[in-house]
């Protein structure tokens, strides 16, 4: 039984798939916001046996098909190779240990161990044959507390002798050793095909524990809380054990097969089983039920074959035939109503105009010129309420702007007036005749009798409910007018202050006083408004009200000198057009805007940005923002609504870690055994003179949306803003000792410290001071000698053999100048070339407002060809390149440099934009041509190129920096555009060429 169990799981691990399916219909399911690392990603195999990450924060995967180590962006691959013996033993790896201290891995095979030591990136092997190992699939590992390695195989356990290299064996009932555990007392325990057994360090042997467990087969064993032993069986659930095995608490699921456990820092209980899918244990002892189910978003495999928690929060899925499935906290789908054009009882289309909760928890949703929605989120009930109908759920307007419940009253603001619900009858009746027309945008109740409204263009009025009275207040009035006539928000604070936002304005009416305060935008006044496009006002817990403006961003009120403190563009919000307020529990400021959500700490100024990459669900939020009564914060939207729950996971303070991970001289590795060069110190030669640098920052939440930002002290004089660009390259480096410094600022606006690494380039040989000192020398020998000689030679003869030496020192600084302002290898001028020629350029053509024109140009799949066909094929398709552009500069205020591995850059001086256009459409033309063979597969690769290219008069602000990184966003929307792309920039206007 145990070799058929035995057979059936290994089968299944190798095809990778199961033909069981579960109906989940009992368990509520949340929708997780499912990354997927795949083939497409770079990982080795799609079935991921297991998964860890290293002290310094890089991930490592164990697939059956390599191990795979990852660093956010790049995924290097260590696999099998036959015909060496110093590489993984074997690709199908089941089982992985990171050994923290020792910083290496252990991984076990199916045929061996192989242990990887990762500072120098080398294997050690351990075999059947050369080490005695009891067999060659290897599917536990754990170090005890000795610092003894312990092995778990399909026959019995093994012990490493350290002296001899060889293994020592212990039987174990069952043959089968499917996971070891050192647990809190120091013991070793060993999950069996015939149950949980412990290994006795003074009699070497294994006990078995008397448990009667619904199942034998131990597949898993971990220990979360000290004190309980948690048990996944095959067939058998979960299982949790006192450590004395005093009693045990069995937990069941619609597939009792489990194959991994893990819990997260949540508290949450994550249950992976061999066909069923991923189950979720929560702490208010609810369940979950995740499976795929071939829709985006959803597990991509029923197999759950590892689990992991990086050190953020991240969950890693390991499946087996789906790759890896990356669940992020942060980006949760947060969106709980959406329109769906094929479902009539969905939510309607239109932007969000605003939400209200009432006190039953309904959610009241108006939809742009599509009513009023009625949200019941106990059973999901959705009710339309609609001026197109007649009775029941009918509306004065289908556009309504504001709802406003006092007492047991609900009142709307719409097109045609003011609605009030009739309850009875299920239905929005106009509220008061004087109304009728008018659109209402904005209710207050000032006490129990009076209402404000704020109407568009009409300006205030006070309704007074008791005596169906009303008088109006307009921008017009002589004595006490409003700011504006377009009134889109009024607000009684905790001080029995009336705050009034308008198109053009703010007021203030104090308590106590019947006046109006008027606040407008002065420029140059910092600690005035921003903006005078007032669209909400909202208090917070300590009494701030914030103002948030069309075109200011969003501003709170300073009550000792009547100033603003104001939240800009500049200050990091993601837009200035900011349409709601909110407040989390925390005392976070939620805004929405129409670049996604910010959410602001009032007491360290921070502000992180929310996009639709975390769930939220688009971009532009309308003032349709509050939070409930479970205290979750509702946005509306134009894709629908989205609901942030109270436990919304937001740390601001974990900074992402930056790695200088590679060191290039001359696109070649300098050391292949090294992790990262942080805090090192490189020398190199004078002739040493093209370096590249590749840079990781581990930020695993949104990884390509990092930028990075570098400066080589004692070369750059300001610091180089990259983008998401993780490469670095200079050339021709003058002798001298460098620090390249990197930072790195994710997609949260969390900017890292900075790291670096030394550079020393030696001074050449024949610029050394003894150089120089031998140059006087022979010099001055060379002239006595000469004077010794023909001291009866005439004074003339004396300055003719001067003016020879003076002429060939002459020639040799030309020289030397050609060389350090010239490519070695295309022949162009070097970055060094273009940096000086440029700025003249630039000058000339300020001071002469004439047009000035650079092509930058990257050879598309450059590494491709470098991998397929060698650096000697990429070195002459550089010359070739090189070739094709520097014939066609026919003047000799042109000019073409490399400036860094595949790039290129042309300056055109006084050139219309139609000859740029033409020009690189020529050029690309032309390198279209270029064919890359190999001699020795026959393979032939077709070469194109992006350009990004920027023509324009400068103005007189206009810095080399800035042209040069007008070319660089276009070639970067080139690339983006699926290279082979030309993108002209004209006078800051993009427009795209083939």
């Amino acid at each position: 039984m145990h070799k058929l169990l035995s057979i059936v799981i290994i089968i299944g691990m190798l095809i990778g798939q199961t033909a069981t399916v579960f109906a989940d219909q009992h368990l509520k399911d949340l929708e997780l916001n499912i990354e997927v690392i795949g083939r497409e990603e770079g990982l080795s195999n799609l079935s991921v046996s297991s998964i860890v990450q290293d002290k310094y924060g890089f991930m490592w995967f164990a697939t059956q098909g390599g191990l795979n180590y990852y660093d956010g962006r790049d995924m290097k691959i260590f696999r099998n190779d036959p015909f060496e013996e110093d590489g993984l033993v074997h690709n199908l790896i089941q089982t992985m240990y990171y050994d923290e201290e020792k910083h290496e891995l252990w991984l076990g095979t199916y045929q061996g161990i192989s242990r990887y030591l990762i500072a120098e990136n080398r294997f050690i092997n351990y075999s059947v044959e050369k080490n005695n190992l009891s067999n060659p699939v290897v599917i536990a590992i754990t170090k005890d507390l000795n610092g003894d390695m312990w092995f778990g195989t399909m026959n019995g356990l093994n012990r490493l002798i350290p002296e001899t290299s060889q293994f020592e064996h212990f039987d174990v009932a069952g043959e089968v050793v499917r996971s070891l555990l050192i647990d809190s007392l120091g013991r070793l325990l060993v999950g069996t095909y015939e149950g949980l057994q412990l290994f006795d360090y003074e009699n070497k042997m294994l006990e078995k524990i008397p448990l009667e467990l619904p199942s034998p087969y131990v597949m898993i064993v971990k220990e979360f809380d000290e004190g309980i032993l948690s048990l996944g069986l095959w067939d058998g659930g979960v299982i949790e054990v006192k450590s004395d095995f005093s009693s045990m608490n069995i937990k069941s699921y619609e597939d009792n097969r489990i194959y991994s456990l893990m819990k997260s820092s949540d508290g949450k209980l994550w249950v992976g089983s061999w066909g069923g899918g991923l189950f979720t244990d929560l702490t208010d002892g609810s369940k979950q039920h995740h499976m795929s189910d071939g829709k985006k978003g959803s597990l991509t495999h029923n197999v759950v074959y590892s689990m992991y928690e990086d050190q953020s929060g991240i969950v890693w899925i390991g499946t087996n035939g789906g790759g890896i499935n990356k669940i992020n906290p942060r980006k949760r789908n947060f969106v709980i109503l959406t329109n769906n054009t094929e479902d009539s009882d969905s939510l309607s289309q239109g932007k969000i105009n605003k939400v209200h909760e009432d006190d039953e928890g309904n959610l009241w949703i108006a939809v742009y010129n599509n009513g009023i929605h009625r949200y019941n989120p106990q059973n999901s009930e959705l009710i339309k309420y609609s001026a197109d109908f007649d009775g029941e759920f009918q509306l004065p307007d289908n556009q309504v702007n504001e709802f406003f419940e006092l007492g047991n009253d609900m009142y709307i603001g719409t097109n045609s007036g003011l609605g009030k619900y009739n309850k009875e009858a299920n239905r929005f009746d106009l509220a008061a005749e004087f109304t009728r027309g008018r659109l209402i945008y904005a209710i207050e109740k000032i006490n129990d009798n009076e209402l404000w409204l704020g109407t568009y263009n009409k300006g205030l009025y006070i309704y007074n409910i008791k005596e169906n009275s009303y008088k109006s207040i307009s921008s017009s009035d002589a004595l006490n007018p409003v700011a504006d006539n377009l009134i889109y928000d009024i607000y009684k604070d905790s001080k029995e202050r009336i705050w009034i936002a308008t198109n053009n304005g703010l007021n203030l009416k104090e308590a106590g006083t019947e006046q109006f305060k008027l606040f407008r935008k002065a420029e140059g006044n910092y600690k005035g408004l921003a903006s005078n496009a007032i669209r909400s006002i909202y208090e917070d817990s300590k009494g701030r009200i914030w103002i948030s403006m069309v075109g200011g961003g969003v501003s709170y009120y300073v009550e000792e000198d009547a100033s603003f403190v104001s939240y800009t563009e500049k200050d990091g919000m993601p837009s200035n057009v900011v349409t709601g307020v909110a407040e989390d529990d925390n005392g976070s400021i939620w805004c929405s805007t129409e670049n996604g959500i910010a959410i602001i700490q009032p007491e360290s100024r921070e502000i992180f940005h929310l996009t639709p990459d975390d769930g939220i669900g688009g971009w532009e939020f309308s003032t349709g923002v509050i939070k409930n009564s479970k205290s979750s914060l509702i946005f509306g939207g134009v894709h629908g609504i989205t609901m942030i729950p109270s436990d919304y996971f937001l740390d601001e303070s974990v900074k992402p870690k930056v790695y200088i991970t590679g060191v290039n001289l001359f696109q070649e590795p300098i050391d292949t055994s090294h992790q990262f060069y942080n805090d090192e110190v490189l020398h190199f030669s004078a002739n040493d003179s093209y370096l590249e640098f590749t840079v990781a920052s581990l930020d695993y939440d949104t990884p390509l949306e990092t930028r990075f930002s570098y400066k080589l002290e004692g070369f750059d004089k300001d610091w180089v803003k990259a983008g998401s660009r993780n490469y670095i390259a200079y050339s021709n480096l003058p002798a001298g000792s460098y620090e390249l410094i990197v930072v790195a600022e994710t997609a949260r606006n969390l900017i890292s410290d900075p790291v670096s690494v030394r550079i020393v380039i030696a001074q050449a040989w024949y610029r050394t001071s003894y150089a120089y000192i031998g140059y006087v020398l022979l010099t001055v020998l060379f002239v006595l000698g000469l004077i010794k000689l023909r001291e009866g030679n005439l004074l003339h003869e004396k300055y003719s053999e001067l003016s020879i030496v003076n002429d060939k020192l002459e020639d040799a600084n030309a020289k030397l100048e050609e060389l350090s302002t010239t490519d070695s290898l295309t022949k162009l001028y070097n970055r060094r070339y273009f940096d000086m020629m440029f700025a003249d350029h630039l000058k000339l053509s300020i001071r002469g407002q004439t047009d000035l024109a650079l092509i930058m140009l990257d050879i598309d799949d450059f590494k491709l060809v470098n991998d397929k066909f060698g650096h000697v094929a990429g070195d002459h398709l550089l010359s070739k390149v090189a070739d094709v552009l520097s014939s066609r500069m026919e003047r000799s205020t042109d000019f073409v440099a490399r400036y860094g591995g595949d790039e290129f850059i042309a300056v055109f001086y006084d050139t219309r934009p139609e000859f740029i256009e033409t020009f690189a459409s020529s050029i690309a033309d032309e390198i279209r041509q270029i064919r890359v063979t190999s001699n020795t597969t026959n393979q032939v690769m077709n070469i194109t190129v992006s350009m990004g290219a920027v023509c324009k008069v400068p103005s007189f602000d206009t810095t080399l920096e800035s042209f040069v990184n007008l070319a660089d966003s276009a070639l970067y929307q080139s690339k983006s555009k699926g290279k082979d792309c030309i993108t002209v920039v004209k006078n800051d206007q993009e427009q795209v060429g083939l």
